[in-house]
């Protein structure tokens, strides 16, 4: 199990249901996507595995593994055209949550974490 969060291109309607209705149908879309990863994703990825290298460029007898906080990879196969799923090890939540959020809206892109309900968006 682990903790999931949404990243999301488009900008979303400013009522939260609204917004998590809409989250949903990018969601069902998501798996159905086969365009190339959007441009602030591809930039995101970089930002992110530049400080938190991503699963698979470790190697499988490698102890630092042990410490990333990413519950899967390669986590650019998580990234798609509208949004991307970034999957967090539990016990490394609050210490990358606050990273991605702040990379993300820098780039444009609004998180959405489905665990709290809340919605973080670019200013």
């Amino acid at each position: 199990m682990s903790y999931s969060i949404d990243l999301i291109i488009e900008k979303l309607p400013a009522d939260q249901q609204q917004a998590w209705q809409e989250i949903e149908a990018l969601r069902e879309a998501y798996y159905e996507d086969e365009r190339p990863v959007a441009a602030q994703l591809q930039q995101l990825h970089a930002q992110l595995t530049a400080r938190y290298p991503c699963l698979c460029d470790f190697a499988e007898d490698d102890p630092a593994m042990d410490d990333s906080p990413w519950a899967d990879g390669p986590m650019i196969n998580n990234f798609s055209h509208d949004m991307g799923m970034l999957a967090i090890v539990y016990s490394k939540v609050e210490q990358v949550l606050p990273f991605i959020i702040r990379q993300a809206n820098q780039l444009g892109i609004t998180v959405a974490d489905g665990q709290d309900g809340q919605i973080y968006r670019p200013e």
